[in-house]
């Protein structure tokens, strides 16, 4: 299970499992893989924070703020080193998809039709990590401003949709959940 996946991201060494009551809350809720994740390699960064596995207990307020409503069947899952946040939504008993909320342009863009697919697949194609990840930039980023701590992410100043730009003097460190709310509040229109 997730051979590929965990031959090309390594977990960070203060990666934290998910409690048995976290577990139970939300076991008819995601697929067993990605509970399989949170109970072996846990919750944290991965690839020094190219992405972070997230409790969704953490990002759940963000996810519905965004959505503009509460989505019983929607999980908030991992955050990128830049702060979008993807969700795992199960449609239907047999039916489901990952989605990304791209904070910076305000879009949501369903990417794969299943939790496997987005860890073996989707984000071991060197393509979407350069173009869904920023991954050039963040190997930059880190070389420059140093490691990200837990929930910690690289923060765009300005907002890329209010005139930042994805160049290296533009980033900043930050907390992943203050700045989804900030980048929320500052591109509401």
């Amino acid at each position: 299970m997730l051979e590929k996946f965990n031959k090309h991201f390594q977990p960070g060494s203060d990666n934290i499992t998910a409690s048995d009551e976290l577990i139970n809350e939300y076991k008819a809720k995601v697929p067993s893989l990605l509970i399989n994740i949170w109970q072996t390699t846990g919750f944290g960064k991965y690839n020094n924070g190219l992405i972070e596995i997230i409790n969704p207990k953490d990002f759940e307020a963000n996810l519905w703020t965004w959505l503009g409503r509460e989505v019983a069947n929607y999980t908030p899952f991992a955050i990128t080193g830049f702060g979008e946040l993807f969700y795992y939504r199960k449609l239907t008993e047999t039916d489901e998809d990952v989605c990304m909320i791209d904070i910076q342009y305000r879009r949501i863009e369903t990417l794969v039709w299943s939790m496997e697919s987005f860890f073996e697949d989707f984000l071991i194609n060197d393509k979407n990590r350069v173009v869904w990840l920023r991954e050039g930039l963040f190997i930059k980023a880190s070389s420059e401003k140093g490691k990200l701590q837990k929930g910690e992410i690289f923060t765009f100043v300005p907002v890329l949709a209010i005139g930042g730009a994805e160049e290296i003097n533009y980033l900043q460190k930050g907390n992943a959940n203050i700045y989804q709310n900030l980048v929320f509040q500052m591109t509401s229109y």
